[in-house]
C-alpha cells in the first residue's frame, strides 16, 4: 500500500467516518464466489476496520517453521501457530511501532519496517514515540528477537537501525557464509525530507536514488547496521528514483534482485552486499513500480504496480488493463513477454490493484499466488508469459461501507497471498489470516520450505 501522508489522513478523519458493519467481520470465505479448486481451509476469524489509519490493521506476513508472524500497520506484529492445517490460531500480540510494519524473519530475529518518523532517542522508544511531521526522528528497521513465539512481546526489541527515507518495505537476504543476514531497504517515496538526524544520523533528501543494505551479524543482532548505499541509477533519467519493493532470488546461478522504482532495476547479487547494475526495463506509462519478483531460473521478471494507492477501485470493467495487470518482463534483454489481466471487474466499492504476490517453488512450471486487494486471493500460471492463465481465485463481496466525498468505500481485501508448504496464506487486511489449499496440478511436485519471506526467494526448488 502508498504511504499515506498524515495530512491526508486527517482529512478523510474530518471529512467522513467510516462505519464498520458487523458482517465485515472474518468469518471465513466457504460462500464468496471461487474457482472450485481453491478451498478456504480456516481464518483467524479478526475485524480490524480501517477507520483512522492509526489502527493495528494488518500488512505484510512472514512464516518460519509453523509460525507466522504478520505485521500491523500502527501497532507492531503478532505470531501465528499454523501448524493446525488450515486453522490458525493467534500465540501473541506484540505493540511495538507505527506504520508500515511490513515483517520478515530469520530464525529468531524478526524485522519490522518503520516508514514515519518518530520521536525517539532510544531502541524501546521507537516502540511508542509520536510521529513527526518536518524533522527527523527514528524511521528504519526494527530487529527483534523472539525466543518464543508463543510469548513475543515488545521487550524482545533488541535494536532499531535507522535508514534514510525510513523502510516502507525489506528484503531478507540470507547470508550464511558470512554468518549474517542482509536487509534490502525501500523506501517507496520520501517525505517528510529532513536533514541529517542529530541523534540517528540518517537523513530523506530528494532525489533517493538508492537503497541501503542492513547488516545483522547473526552472533551480535544488536550490532546491526547500515553498511552500504546501492544506487539505482534512475535520477538523471527523470524517473522515481525510490525502490518501492526489492524482489531478491537466491537459486543456484540465479542470484538476481529486482528493484521496483520508476523502471525495473535489475542486480547481480552474486556478493549480496555488493549488488551489481545490471539493466533497467520497463513500459512507458506505467510508474513507479510495486511489486517484483522472478521466476525461479531467473529468465522473467514478474512486476506490478499500484495505480490508486491501494486504496482507490482501480479493478473496474471501465479501466484499462494495465491497470489491473501483472506484467512478465524478459530479464536478459528487457523485453516485454506478457501479461495478465485480472479477468473478474470489481466494483466501485471495491479498493483493488494487483498487490502482492509470491511464486510457488517447482521448477516444472513458472505459478504464482497473488494478493490483489478486494479482488481477493488469484493463483497464475506464468509458464508461456504471452498467455498467462488463471488457475484459481477467490474473490469475495465488496466490503459493507458508507460514502464520502474523500474515500467512498471501505479498505480492506488482500494485501498478499502467499504459497508455503501447500497451502495458500492471505493476509487480509481487516480480516487477519485465511488459508486456502488449491487442487491443481499446476503446483504438484512444489518444494516444501523451511521458512517464507515475502519478496525473497531461495532455492533450490527441483
Amino acid at each position: 500500500m502508498a504511504r499515506l501522508s498524515r495530512s491526508l489522513v486527517l482529512a478523510v478523519i474530518l471529512g467522513a467516518v467510516l462505519l464498520a458493519s458487523a458482517s465485515s467481520a472474518g468469518a471465513g470465505h466457504d460462500t464468496d464466489p471461487h474457482s472450485k479448486n481453491l478451498h478456504p481451509m480456516g481464518d483467524t476469524d479478526d475485524n480490524r476496520p480501517i477507520v483512522t489509519f492509526e489502527e493495528a490493521f494488518f500488512t505484510d506476513l512472514a512464516l518460519w517453521g509453523k509460525t507466522a508472524y504478520q505485521g500491523t500497520w500502527d501497532g507492531g506484529f503478532r505470531t501465528v501457530n499454523i501448524a493446525p492445517k488450515g486453522n490458525p490460531k493467534v500465540l501473541a500480540e506484540v505493540e511495538c511501532g507505527v506504520e508500515q510494519g511490513d515483517v520478515g524473519v530469520y530464525g529468531n530475529l524478526v524485522f519490522r519496517s518503520v516508514d514515519f518518523p518518530v520521536a525517539a532517542t532510544t531502541v524501546e522508544e521507537t516502540c511508542q514515540g509520536p510521529p513527526l511531521f518536518e524533522s527527523g526522528g527514528f524511521e528504519g528497521i526494527q530487529i527483534f528477537q523472539v525466543d518464543d513465539p508463543r510469548t513475543a512481546s515488545a521487550d524482545d526489541l533488541i535494536a532499531a537501525v535507522a535508514t534514510d527515507c525510513g523502510s516502507h518495505t525489506h528484503t531478507v537476504v540470507p547470508d550464511p557464509a558470512n554468518d549474517r543476514v542482509l536487509i534490502y531497504v525501500a523506501n517507496a517515496y520520501t517525505g517528510p525530507l529532513y536533514s541529517e538526524d542529530p541523534i540517528w544520523g540518517h537523513e530523506c533528501t530528494e532525489p533517493h536514488n538508492k537503497f541501503q543494505i542492513v547488516e545483522v551479524p547473526l552472533d551480535a543482532p544488536e550490532d546491526a547496521a547500515v553498511i552500504a548505499d546501492v544506487p539505482i541509477g534512475l535520477a538523471a533519467e527523470g524517473h522515481h528514483a525510490s525502490c518501492h519493493d526489492i524482489g531478491a532470488l537466491v537459486n543456484g546461478d540465479a542470484q538476481l534482485a529486482v528493484c521496483a522504482a520508476g523502471r525495473a532495476v535489475l542486480f547481480d547479487i552474486s556478493d549480496p552486499a555488493n549488488p551489481v547494475l545490471v539493466r533497467d526495463f520497463g513500459i512507458d506509462g506505467i510508474e513507479p513500480w510495486h511489486s517484483a519478483a522472478l521466476s525461479w531460473d531467473g529468465s522473467v521478471a514478474v512486476m506490478g504496480w499500484e495505480p490508486g494507492g491501494g486504496i482507490a477501485p482501480e479493478c473496474e470493467a471501465s479501466d484499462p488493463d494495465d491497470l489491473k495487470s501483472i506484467f512478465f518482463f524478459d530479464t536478459a534483454s528487457g523485453a516485454l513477454l506478457g501479461k495478465w489481466t485480472l479477468p473478474r471487474p470489481q466494483t466501485a466499492l471495491e479498493n483493488c490493484t494487483i498487490h502482492n504476490y509470491s511464486i510457488v517453488p517447482t521448477a516444472k512450471r513458472d505459478v504464482l499466488t497473488a494478493g490483489n486487494y478486494q479482488a481477493g486471493t488469484w493463483v497464475v500460471d506464468f509458464t508461456n508469459p504471452a498467455a498467462a492463465r488463471t488457475v484459481g481465485w477467490s474473490d469475495p463481496p465488496p466490503i459493507p461501507c458508507c460514502t464520502s466525498p474523500f474515500l467512498p468505500l471501505s479498505l480492506g481485501g488482500a494485501w498478499g497471498s502467499y504459497w508455503y508448504n501447500g497451502f495458500i496464506y492471505e493476509t487480509n487486511i481487516t480480516e487477519g489470516l485465511n488459508v486456502f489449499r488449491l487442487s491443481s496440478s499446476a503446483t504438484a511436485g512444489a518444494r516444501r520450505m523451511p521458512f517464507l519471506n515475502p519478496q525473497t526467494q531461495i532455492g533450490p526448488v527441483g
